[in-house]
């Protein structure tokens, strides 16, 4: 019986047969039709034939354009039933034999090559990892473990700075196993999603496209139960210090959202509180995906009385100066359907901070708003997270708005919204939530404290820093100062010094010799013509 040798197929030839140069335009890559086409649009045709170079695209334009859809991996020799058939009746040692041929050439593995033109790429890397995918199917699920697989994949991808051709193999199999076997390789791969966010933030672009790649296939293979699994995953990645893992870690919640809505439409109360401080992010890139992922979780709700004003409501979120904008729409839709927490977890913070306003008829309008949604309420339960977020702020409207109707208005959305919370008056509520704001306004206090502690931590050393800055320069002026007087000392001393010696010579011209004799005429006493004479 023939065995499939993986290793000799992958290093006799470096490039598989259905990656060649010569392919059909049916069969080109997203990749490269939008290279062929950006690089044709360099010039175009204008009036009678003549050519005219329009304007190229920066590169900081390109690197936010995103990516399409990368084309299924295609395996090279384990790639139709009658290939699985045969390596499922081969031996066992032939069959680790093969396994361990696919794995080094998914990995990048050479012991010599003595031509560098078949060296290890990323066609090779990801033919390889299809037709170990292949492999797993034909085997079984449990040959991920016994071969070996799973455990090369996790420790490459676990490594702080792992060689980058293993690292794009592990994600490339990862890959290929969500492609190839659909579900059953869930288990294995969604453990391996905080590590594939984490390396989607490496410098080099074809292994953040392979990140990216793996994470989208796993996306549209999850099933719908495991979303929960994965999105707690997400949270920990926009923690994340590198803007491009928050990038991604959007960009797959977006995948989520339009993957399995209904699982995210559950989960708004946990997703939007961790997603809303991302539009603030200082990363343009960050900043703009998480609009757009707000506005797709958000759309995830089926509430369709409110469907229509999400936009608005997004808007808001997103930008509060848009907050009346959103409340006056809000204020001309009909409450039907039932209200849930999903809904609620929308509508709130807007609401709360429309409460907040200056103007007392932005608060009647936000109070309305309040008694219409709260009529519809299903459950206490789906409210109770908010009513610490309403109660205090429509109770403040109540006290300290000086028109009684505005007042009324919003005494009677706190009544509405205290029997939607299960209680029998608004005493009762205020009073459960006055613990909880007078635990909130200690937490502030000790949090404002905590920063005014800093603040002035932060204030005193830099007086001290100023202080010995100044002190250092007065110590510096007075030692150049010092230094200046010495030099002019010196300065006085040399030319007093060259004075004297001036002088000397000249009392020596007009002195005498030993022998009584001047030393201009050589008399001893000068006639009148010498110029020594006194």
């Amino acid at each position: 019986m023939t065995s499939i040798s993986a290793s000799t197929t992958y290093k006799k030839s470096g490039k598989s047969p259905n990656l060649s140069k010569t392919t059909s335009p049916a069969t080109k890559s997203p990749a490269s039709m939008s290279r062929n086409s950006s690089s044709s649009s360099l010039y175009s045709l204008s009036g009678g034939g003549s050519r005219r170079m329009s304007k190229r695209p920066s590169s900081s334009n390109l690197q936010q354009q995103e990516r399409g859809i990368a084309q299924k991996l295609e395996g090279l020799t384990i790639t139709s039933e009658a290939h699985m058939a045969s390596l499922k009746l081969s031996d066992a040692d032939v069959v680790a034999d093969t396994f361990k041929g696919l794995l080094d050439a998914a990995m990048g593995v050479e012991k010599f090559n003595p031509n560098p033109h078949t060296a290890s790429d990323t066609k090779s890397r990801s033919t390889a990892a299809a037709d170990l995918a292949g492999a797993v199917k034909a085997m079984g699920i449990r040959s991920l473990r016994k071969q070996g697989v799973m455990k090369a994949v996790k420790d490459t991808l676990n490594q702080t700075n792992p060689p980058p051709n293993a690292l794009e193999g592990s994600l490339l199999i990862a890959r290929a196993l969500c492609e190839v076997l659909g579900a059953p390789a869930e288990p294995f791969v969604v453990p391996l999603v905080p590590r594939m966010l984490v390396h989607s933030s490496h410098n080099q672009g074809s292994i953040r496209d392979a990140a990216e790649d793996s994470l989208r296939a796993l996306v549209q293979q999850l099933n719908t139960q495991a979303v929960c699994l994965v999105v707690p995953f997400l949270f920990d990645a926009f923690s994340n210090p590198e803007w491009r893992t928050k990038a991604t870690s959007l960009t797959m919640l977006t995948q989520l959202a339009k993957a399995s809505p209904l699982e995210v439409s559950v989960m708004l109360p946990k997703i939007l509180p961790k997603l809303t401080p991302l539009v603030w992010d200082t990363k343009t890139q960050v900043s703009k995906s998480a609009q757009s992922t707000i506005l797709a979780v958000c759309s995830t709700n089926l509430n369709p009385d409110v469907r229509p004003a999400i936009p608005a409501v997004v808007a808001a979120i997103c930008k509060p100066s848009d907050t009346i904008k959103a409340v006056e729409k809000l204020m001309h839709t009909t409450f039907i359907v039932s209200v849930d927490a999903s809904t609620l977890s929308i509508l709130c913070p807007v609401l709360s901070r429309a409460l907040k306003e200056k103007l007392t008829q932005h608060k009647r309008m936000a109070s309305i708003v309040i008694d219409n949604m709260s009529k519809l309420v299903d459950s206490p339960t789906a409210v109770a997270p908010f009513g610490p977020l309403l109660v205090p702020d429509l109770k403040k409207v109540c006290e300290n708005v000086q028109f009684e109707d505005i007042r009324d208005v919003a005494m009677k959305a706190l009544k509405t919204l205290t029997k939607a919370l299960g209680h029998s008056s608004v005493e009762e509520a205020t009073a459960k939530y006055a613990e909880e704001m007078l635990a909130e306004q200690r937490r502030i206090e000790e949090e404002q404290k905590r920063i005014e502690d800093e603040r002035i931590a932060i204030n005193k050393k830099a007086a001290d820093d100023e202080a010995k800055e100044l002190e250092e320069r007065r110590k510096f002026k007075e030692a150049m100062d010092a230094a200046r007087r010495l030099e002019k000392l010196k300065e006085d001393e040399e030319a007093k010094k060259k004075k004297q010696e001036v002088k000397a010579k000249e009392i020596a011209k007009k002195s005498t010799k030993a022998g009584g004799k001047c030393q201009g005429c050589g008399l001893k006493k000068c006639k009148k013509s010498c110029p020594f004479a006194k």
